[in-house]
């Protein structure tokens, strides 16, 4: 079996520039590279809290020792509590609660994008947030907490006061060193520093719980907060992902010390979901990742083995197999019994917009069309009696064609998005005019296939690896 590929996943909520058009929940989006980043369950939420006014933001997620993901973030009302719950699988959450970390201060005026961290020596977790304890908001400092099981907390206790106003920390445990990043914004309250930066510092301790020293001026652009680190595996790398909150965009950083840090990425470099916020990034397992796919993306899945065509989709404005999309993945194993002439296996849309893939004189196509413009990818010949398993995958305008868990042929064209189509669609067969533009004949599949999905996600090279995999697992 091939080695296991790199996984990643980024939780945040959404908001656009300046607080606007907030989606305060949970959303998921998930990465091969650590660099691409696309959202699960088309950027819809896929959890939102009960308690306080069912707020969450700045979620933060790791994995503990048993075996559960932990998740603490911001709720309101403000003041002095934070949320908690926890999860085996990231799908469903369970003891949720509102946690009361600054029960014995007094004018807290909030507990914000809490986090934690393993300790090994104490075997036991440290918990950190910003709180501003005092007439107004202006008195931001760490605290810190520890707990061993998430039921009882140790006394509450100063964590890092820099001698400026501080929020949004996060640590990085790397060779005995805890590298603290962390934002500044003095400037927010500070009439005296009005013209510097609002943005992230690194700090660093060789004990986890402190003391902390500043070692760096400003690392990441103005108007940015929210940092974290993700390392890549099997790799001495790390990217420094951060938020523009000002302008609802994301950046990032590389290093392979933790110190020095590259230039921002060019945004052709790297893709992040639509109004993400200060967000969580950590590694997972490819199950674990698949089953997060398989639970928020697949639009839809057809395990049995077809001997005919079966129709999807009838004639429809909108809905599943007419929507707009500018992202989709069809994956499918399939068994010919013969490669003469046009056979349709999937055909969703027509002759204006839409995706088909076919078999046409022993060749394996997928073609997409929109407003009748069309670009086709294609395999060579394909054997008869014998499973293949072939994935077609649409991306902003960017369409590949794998075949048997390898990719064969990429085609580009202008438009990013395949717009809405009423025609009818399904698999094995041509329900209509199909995305090739042909439409003579039902154009009938003469074989069988099986383990049919569609997915709302672009698929990696990796996922199609995972599916094509699967087979031998």
């Amino acid at each position: 079996m091939a080695k296991e590929s790199a996984a990643y996943l980024i939780a945040y909520f959404r908001s656009g520039p300046m607080q606007t058009d907030k989606s305060e929940k949970l959303h998921y989006a998930y990465s091969r590279d650590g660099l691409h980043w696309y959202e699960l369950n088309q950027n819809h939420a896929v959890w939102s809290p009960s308690i306080g006014e069912g707020i969450l933001r700045d979620p933060f997620i790791n994995k503990g020792k048993d075996g559960f993901w932990h998740m603490v973030f911001t709720i309101r009302p403000k003041g002095k509590l934070l949320g908690y719950a926890k999860s085996k699988d990231l799908i469903t959450w369970e003891d949720e609660k509102a946690i009361e970390v600054m029960a014995d201060y007094h004018q807290v005026q909030n507990s914000w994008a809490p986090e934690f961290n393993y300790d090994p020596e104490k075997e036991d977790y440290i918990l950190y947030w910003a709180s501003s304890v005092g007439d107004d908001m202006s008195h931001n400092k760490h605290y810190y907490c520890r707990t061993s099981d998430w039921d009882t907390f140790s006394e509450t206790k100063l964590f890092f006061d820099p001698g400026f106003q501080t929020i949004d920390a996060s640590i990085e445990q790397w060779n005995g060193i805890n590298y603290m990043f962390v934002k500044d914004e003095s400037a927010v309250y500070d009439p005296k520093k009005r013209s510097q930066p609002i943005a992230n510092k690194l700090a660093v301790s060789s004990d986890l719980s402190g003391p902390y020293e500043v070692i760096s001026d400003f690392i990441t652009p103005d108007y940015t907060e929210g940092p974290e680190i993700l390392k890549i595996r099997n790799e001495q790398k790390w990217y420094l992902i951060y938020d523009y909150w000002k302008y609802g965009r994301f950046g990032i950083k590389e290093s392979t010390n933790l110190v020095d840090w590259s230039d921002e990425l060019d945004r052709e470099q790297c893709r992040f979901p639509h109004q993400i916020r200060h967000a969580t990034v950590f590694s997972l397992e490819e199950d674990e990742l698949f089953q997060l796919m398989n639970q928020f993306s697949l639009e839809a899945y057809y395990p049995t083995t077809f001997h005919s065509y079966v129709s999807l989709a009838s004639h429809a404005s909108s809905g599943f197999m007419h929507d707009e999309f500018y992202m989709r993945s069809i994956s499918m194993w399939f068994k010919a019994n013969t490669t003469v002439g046009t056979q349709v296996l999937y055909d969703e849309g027509g002759d204006d917009s839409g995706l088909g893939i076919r078999i046409k004189d022993g060749k394996l196509e997928t073609a997409v069309r929109n407003k009748g413009n069309q670009i086709n990818a294609s395999a060579g010949l394909i054997e008869t009696n014998q499973w293949h398993h072939a994935t077609a995958v649409f991306n902003e305008g960017t369409l590949k064609l794998y075949v048997d868990g390898i990719l064969i042929e990429t085609k580009t064209f202008d438009s990013p998005l395949i717009e809405s189509h009423f025609n009818p669609g399904g698999l094995g067969a041509r329900f209509g005019v199909d995305a090739f533009g042909e439409s003579d004949g039902k154009a009938k599949f003469n074989g069988v296939f099986r383990d049919c999905r569609i997915y709302t996600v672009p698929l990696q090279e990796e996922d199609v690896d995972y599916l094509f995999r699967a087979e031998q697992r």
